[in-house]
């Protein structure tokens, strides 16, 4: 019997923690607007994505960033991008030290943003 019960509260847990969030009823998030002045503000300084020659790779366009941070449109949580900036290992955190972590609130602008559909607007 005990372990019927910690079996029913572990499913319980693990099912209770999920919910599906509805894009389309949130404001609509500008690449332009609000994605891009992220990037180029916070991974493009010398040294990182920018534009000098010795970086690994560039985030400087749109079609940078979908294509080296393995941008998944509508699924933020498959999107390299989302899990580099939400990382808790400061070996894969981006920015990486000494720069600053991105803000709750860009996270949250990136997450909807790739949920939307990762849109170039």
């Amino acid at each position: 019997m005990k372990y019927i019960l910690y079996s029913f509260l572990i499913c319980v847990f693990l099912t209770g923690c999920r919910h599906t969030i509805n894009f389309d009823s949130l404001k609509k998030v500008s690449y332009s607007t609000d994605i891009q002045p992220i990037i180029l503000s916070n991974c493009t300084q010398s040294g990182c994505h920018g534009n000098t020659y010795n970086e690994t790779f560039k985030l400087v366009t749109y079609n940078d960033l979908i294509t080296h941070t393995e941008v998944k449109a509508g699924s933020p949580k498959s999107s390299k991008l989302y899990s580099v900036i939400r990382s808790y290992n400061p070996e894969e955190i981006m920015p990486s030290e000494p720069n600053e972590p991105l803000t709750d609130k860009q996270i949250q602008l990136i997450y909807v943003w790739i949920g939307q559909g990762a849109l170039n607007n």
